[in-house]
């Protein structure tokens, strides 16, 4: 994947949680031409980048990764998908329905990125609700989550440099590695969801963004597919730091396990989408 489409693919799934089920809130933005194709067999990775007019395009991306970025939601998220929609890739761009301009190297901000990828993530959701015959219905659901929030010792939490990177946010978990420039909070607490498998709700109150740097045993401990097994368990052979010690003594913030809500889809309709 070209280094640009790496980036912007970090940065737009690191922006990133009703009692009775409903259906969705039809999205505002919707777009002029959308275009989908079957990825070539052999692609290998996945990239959502900037499309024409300020639109997208994904490359070898399936259904569940184009619902996980639509919704703003973890895979875990997503209930009752076809067996298809974790296997068969697609290429997808579509132009917006008013012309979106991305911000130039140096000019983006958290707000701004939050912003823009809001009315995209939208614009997808339209593309998926027309194109794949996408339906859904909304639901809260008591769940396994984490709370974030400040340790005893105080945040050690560094403001961005100036003139500093960022907004990014690059993780690898199979090596135990996670940076951030000029981050907000919103979009570490996503990354971490993603690493822990399970929601990561902020409760630091800190506002702003952050330079962050996070090292940790990435197998010192085990994550439930859904999230629904305590993550904290310790691997007895591991060595190092768990993310969950790591994260107080680098970081001066500490992660809680608990219950609560969290939003969740059922997949109540997906259909194959046509070829154009």
């Amino acid at each position: 994947m070209p280094m640009q489409t790496a980036r912007w693919f970090g940065l737009i799934f690191a922006l990133s949680l009703g009692a009775a089920a409903q259906a969705p809130s039809e999205p505002k933005y919707g777009y002029e031409v959308a275009s989908i194709k079957k990825s070539d067999p052999a692609a290998r990775g996945v990239g959502i980048g900037p499309g024409p007019q300020g639109g997208l395009k994904t490359m070898n991306t399936n259904l569940m990764t184009l619902l996980t970025f639509s919704y703003d939601v973890r895979d875990y998220q997503i209930i009752d998908a076809p067996g298809w929609a974790r296997g068969e890739g697609y290429d997808v761009t579509f132009t917006p329905d008013k012309v979106e301009t991305f911000p130039k190297p140096g000019e983006a901000t958290a707000d701004n990125m939050e912003s823009l990828m809001g009315r995209q993530r939208q614009r997808m959701q339209a593309v998926l609700r027309d194109r794949f015959g996408l339906k859904l219905r909304e639901e809260t659901r008591e769940l396994p989550i984490y709370t974030l929030s400040p340790a005893k010792s105080g945040s050690k939490l560094k403001a961005p440099e100036e003139g500093g990177k960022g907004p990014s946010m690059m993780t690898n978990p199979q090596k135990g590695e996670l940076t951030g420039y000029g981050a907000s909070m919103k979009m570490f607490t996503n990354v971490l969801s993603n690493i822990l498998k399970r929601p990561v709700v902020d409760k630091t109150g800190f506002e702003g963004t952050f330079d962050v740097k996070l090292q940790w045993q990435p197998d010192s401990f085990v994550g439930g597919k859904d999230g629904s097994a305590p993550a904290e368990a310790p691997v007895a052979e591991a060595e190092g730091a768990s993310i969950f010690t790591a994260i107080t003594e680098q970081l001066g913030l500490k992660l809680e396990s608990k219950k609560g809500p969290v939003t969740v889809y059922v997949v109540e309709k997906a259909e194959r989408p046509s070829e154009n």
